[in-house]
C-alpha cells in the first residue's frame, strides 16, 4: 500500500532560507523618528524667526524688502506673543547741557565707631582704619542692639559722607540715623568680626 502524502497546511510551510522582515520593524520607525525631529526643528525655527524663510530668500536675490501678505506686521500680532527685545528697551535719556553737580563728600564730619559683636578691640581697630583714612573719630565704644550687618548710619544731609566712610572701611550698608544716634556725626555699628 502506497502512502499518500498529506496535503500541506499553511502553518507547516517554512521558508528557512529567506530572511525575516525584522529590518523593517527597526528601520521604518527610525526613519519616522528622524523625519519627525527634523520637521519639529523646522517648525520651531519658523515660529521663532521674525522673517519667514521665503521672504529672506527674496531679499537676498535683490527683491523688494516689503513684507509678504502672509506675515503680520508687529503691531498686529496677538498680545499673547512674547515681547521682543526692541519692545522692552526704554529710550535713553537725552543728555542735558547743564552738568550735574554731585555734592562733594569730605572727611570733616565726626565719626563714632561701636562694637556690637563683643570682640575685644574690634571697635578700636576699625577706628584706627578710619583715622588712617583721614576721619575724625570722636567715639569708640560698645553697642547694645541688633543691627544685622556692619552699617554706617548718617544724619540728614550727610549721605555722601556716609558713602565715603563706607568705602574707606569696606561697609556697604548705609542707613539714616535713628532717634538714639547722633544727629551731627556718622555712626558705625560693627555687627561682624571683620
Amino acid at each position: 500500500m502506497e502512502h499518500e502524502p498529506e496535503p500541506e497546511r499553511p502553518e507547516d510551510r517554512r521558508d528557512l532560507g529567506r530572511p525575516r522582515p525584522t529590518w523593517s520593524l527597526i528601520v521604518l520607525p527610525a526613519v519616522w523618528l528622524v523625519l519627525g525631529a527634523l520637521g519639529g526643528v523646522a517648525i520651531i525655527s519658523v515660529v521663532r524667526s521674525d522673517d519667514p524663510p521665503a521672504a529672506s530668500a527674496e531679499v537676498s536675490k535683490g527683491a523688494s524688502a516689503e513684507p509678504t501678505a502672509t506675515k503680520k506686521p508687529k503691531a498686529q500680532r496677538s498680545e499673547k506673543s512674547e515681547p521682543t527685545a526692541k519692545a522692552t528697551k526704554k529710550p535713553k535719556p537725552k543728555p542735558t547741557t547743564e552738568p550735574t553737580v554731585e555734592p562733594t563728600a569730605t572727611r570733616s564730619i565726626a565719626v563714632g565707631v561701636y562694637n556690637q559683636v563683643g570682640i575685644g578691640g574690634l571697635a578700636a581697630r576699625v577706628a584706627g582704619q578710619a583715622r588712617g583714612a583721614g576721619w575724625n573719630v570722636a567715639a569708640v565704644s560698645d553697642w547694645r542692639g541688633s543691627v544685622p550687618q556692619d552699617t554706617v548710619y548718617f544724619p540728614a544731609g550727610q549721605q555722601a559722607e556716609a558713602a565715603l566712610l563706607g568705602q574707606d572701611l569696606g561697609i556697604v550698608r548705609l542707613m539714616p540715623a535713628t532717634a538714639n544716634m547722633s544727629s551731627s556725626s556718622l555712626t558705625v555699628v560693627l555687627a561682624s568680626p571683620r
